[in-house]
């Protein structure tokens, strides 16, 4: 099969464009015709129609797009590595990860080991969790951090408790104590993750448990949009240990405040590796120190916690 046809169909697919699709490939408007053309002769069916002057996918180039942008990236990416390999340069270190450890936490830790070896190739990505997880199972992610893995027989998996507190403005009743109950937050609406979400899922059974009104108005998908809510008055959030551990420094939101929530509630986040490709060794030490880090991070945590008890 003819690469350059599946380069051109990719950027007819995001341009709806021939001609952008040829300015992108660096070839002639023409060119790219012929070779969209005979791309779909080649499979047998078309792959767009025409409507109001753009080229609209089908149902059938939809499907393949996916299989095609896969291939593509893996090209992309054996292309660097050769490149690599002819200069003599350090190997490629492909992350995938859930947003919140990519805001600052992996690419503090990235820093520390670019300054290592410095001539390591980084690709960073964020995604959700099922696509986090078919990367690394394809080998096109060496390592992934997700939510709450699934069993699987292509996956290596290390699971860790994050300790979460709860984020209240600053002008909230509950600002002015050292440690937080659902009953200190009374009727103050939630701002949470997905329904779905482990922690969203623990935080409504502990206020059915105590027969109290789960008032959640605002559902969001990142911790960081929740907190912009919490610091516009909107409500209150919960936050896991990494953001915790970046919140002075990072956000910088003066109406914001964290305290401990209790009853305790955890965010899992599991660090998973494929078991059908083996993790080089430069990649195995970033997997080591990063792990080291996540572990360093509830321990801050935990310790941070027993100092308010302590008071």
């Amino acid at each position: 099969m003819n690469v350059k046809r599946l380069r051109i169909f990719h950027e007819v697919f995001v341009t709806g464009s021939i001609t952008r699709a040829a300015e992108r490939s660096f070839v002639s408007q023409p060119a790219a015709s012929k070779m969209l053309t005979n791309f779909e002769a080649e499979i047998g069916y078309k792959l767009f129609v025409r409507s109001n002057g753009k080229l609209i996918p089908t149902d059938e180039a939809h499907f393949l797009h996916d299989e095609v942008y896969s291939l593509l990236h893996s090209l992309n990416h054996l292309e660097d590595s050769l490149k690599t390999a002819r200069n003599n340069r350090a190997g490629r270190l492909r992350i995938c990860s859930i947003f919140g450890p990519t805001y600052r936490f992996l690419p503090e830790l990235i820093a520390k080991y670019v300054d290592k070896y410095p001539g390591v190739q980084i690709s960073m990505h964020h995604s959700g969790c099922s696509g986090i997880r078919q990367g690394v199972s394809s080998g096109q992610y060496q390592i992934g951090l997700v939510d709450k893995s699934q069993s699987s027989f292509s996956h290596e998996s290390v699971a860790l408790d994050m300790p979460c507190q709860i984020a209240v403005h600053k002008d909230h009743p509950a600002a002015k104590l050292d440690i937080v109950t659902p009953e200190d937050i009374g009727n103050s609406p939630w701002v949470t993750l997905d329904s779905e979400n482990v922690t969203t899922k623990s935080l409504k059974m502990h206020y059915e448990n105590r027969n109290l009104d789960f008032n959640r108005i605002i559902e969001v998908h990142t911790t960081v949009h929740a907190l912009s809510f919490v610091e516009l008055g909107m409500g209150v959030t919960l936050v896991d240990a990494l953001n915790c551990r970046h919140f002075n420094d990072i956000f910088r939101m003066e109406n914001v405040r964290l305290r401990p929530f209790r009853p305790r509630i955890l965010e899992p986040l599991e660090v998973i590796t494929s078991n059908v490709h083996p993790l080089s060794g430069m990649a195995r030490e970033f997997y080591d120190r990063l792990l080291e880090e996540l572990n360093a991070c509830i321990g801050e945590a935990e310790k941070r916690e027993q100092t308010v008890r302590a008071n």
